[in-house]
């Protein structure tokens, strides 16, 4: 049996999987209205936001899309990054404006002692940060962090691929403009669909700019085909779009959003206790370890990953940047079974004597 516990994409179930084997339908019929109608509407309740869309594409899109439609070309982006995925952040911004940059040592988070005085001496227009840290499994302080960059009136950004619907997220109370997460992870849905959350101001400021830099990503051309009539302004990914419905009936069958958050802290902790008990040390610092994967200090990392799948057909990853090689990851978002997490650990504590 083959065991997948990557960071993304996720092991996905079979009725997620069989809810995109159905006829194909056009993306300008009544039951595309309705099927996206209905995804929009529940992505706009759970993250309490102004409006909500899907966008064909990685997370990577979701994120980069967001930067082209906020920044203007001379503004400058603050970007605080503690791992890989926040220096991708600070990349996309340095593809449409310029960028101020603070990053982290492995392990390290930010919390609003640690950003405040960067972001009042920044001088920025935008502030843009990673949620939830893939590379090294650290959950940034990201609420009080977005909430005072707001208040010093700039436009926010958030990086959720990896975070929601792990982390809590309130749009309207995290005072996030725009919101990027994906499908592939702790949704538990396949990969191909960028989510895009936004603001008031998001939306004022989208439809206040006279060019945005993209056909596909312009946000003001999604808003209209969906105002309109539910639709996008493209071919989407229809079958992906059906599994993510059927992966928010899950959810909602499940309790909701807060009790899918409260599973994945319970799995966290007991992992967490687990790869500790082993002797092993944790990556982040106390107190900032992700819900949504497990990262730690391992000797022969390389090998221990390579003889897992080889021959226990089990596929964790290791750590990124200037771990490399010197960690590994074990994700536990979206539909995990703790099953196949014990046995995943229980190879572990084998391949370490």
């Amino acid at each position: 049996m083959s065991i997948l516990l990557s960071p993304g994409p996720v092991y996905v179930p079979e009725e997620i999987l069989l809810a995109q084997a159905t006829p194909m339908i056009t993306h300008r019929s009544p039951a595309f209205t309705e099927l996206y109608g209905n995804i929009c509407e529940r992505l706009t309740a759970y993250l309490n936001s102004e409006e909500a869309y899907l966008i064909t594409g990685s997370g990577t899109l979701a994120n980069e899309t967001n930067v082209l439609n906020c920044c203007l070309p001379g503004e400058k982006m603050l970007c605080l990054s503690n791992g890989e995925f926040g220096e991708r952040l600070a990349e996309i911004g340095e593809t449409y404006t310029s960028v101020e940059k603070h990053s982290l040592s492995a392990g390290k988070a930010w919390n609003l002692e640690r950003a405040k005085e960067l972001i009042d001496n920044s001088g920025a227009r935008v502030f843009a940060m990673v949620y939830n840290e893939t590379g090294y499994g650290v959950a940034n302080h990201a609420k009080e962090i977005f909430q005072y960059a707001k208040s010093k009136g700039m436009f926010t950004i958030a990086d959720s691929v990896s975070a929601w619907p792990a982390l809590p997220f309130n749009q309207a109370e995290y005072q996030v403009d725009f919101f990027g997460s994906a499908s592939q992870k702790a949704l538990g849905c396949p990969p191909g669909m960028g989510i895009i959350g936004l603001s008031k101001s998001a939306i004022e400021r989208i439809e206040s700019r006279d060019r945005i830099p993209s056909i596909y990503c312009d946000l003001r051309k999604h808003r209209k085909r969906y105002l309109k009539n539910q639709q996008t302004p493209n071919t989407p990914a229809i079958s992906l779009f059906r599994s993510m419905r059927k992966a928010f009936d899950i959810i909602d069958q499940e309790g909701g959003m807060l009790a899918w958050q409260e599973k994945h802290n319970s799995i966290s902790a007991h992992v967490r206790s687990r790869i500790t008990s082993l002797g092993l040390k944790l990556i982040p610092e106390p107190g900032y370890e992700s819900p949504a994967l497990t990262a730690f200090y391992c000797d022969n990392a390389d090998s221990i990953k390579k003889r897992m799948l080889e021959e226990r057909d089990i596929t964790i990853v290791g750590c990124k940047g200037e771990l490399k090689g010197k960690g590994l990851r074990i994700a536990h978002m979206g539909q995990f079974r703790k099953e196949n997490l014990d046995l995943c650990i229980d190879t572990l504590e084998e391949f370490l004597k």
